[in-house]
């Protein structure tokens, strides 16, 4: 089962790992999960909560920087459907 994420907790993974993008992108591979594992255990400390874990903060910025492209895609495609339609 999948950790259930408060909008308070998704902001604070977000901005764990915007604050951490520089180790992030020095972390090898291999060691990139204890980088997920330091963001679970403090967002866990923060929440008074012990569930969530590095793979659950891993899986979902991967979603949600997924859904931002996805919509950027669908945004830009409005546009140029929008801007093709005032030309008609």
């Amino acid at each position: 089962m999948s950790a259930q994420w408060s909008e308070e907790q998704t902001r604070m993974l977000i901005d764990e790992r915007k604050n951490g993008n520089e180790e992030y992108h020095r972390t090898s591979i291999r060691n990139k999960r204890n980088f997920w594992e330091d963001i679970a255990n403090e967002i866990n400390r923060v929440n008074n909560t012990n569930y969530f874990t590095g793979e659950d903060c891993n899986k979902k910025f991967l979603a949600l920087t997924r859904a931002y492209y996805v919509s950027n895609i669908i945004i830009e495609q409005l546009e140029t459907l929008c801007l093709y339609l005032s030309r008609l």
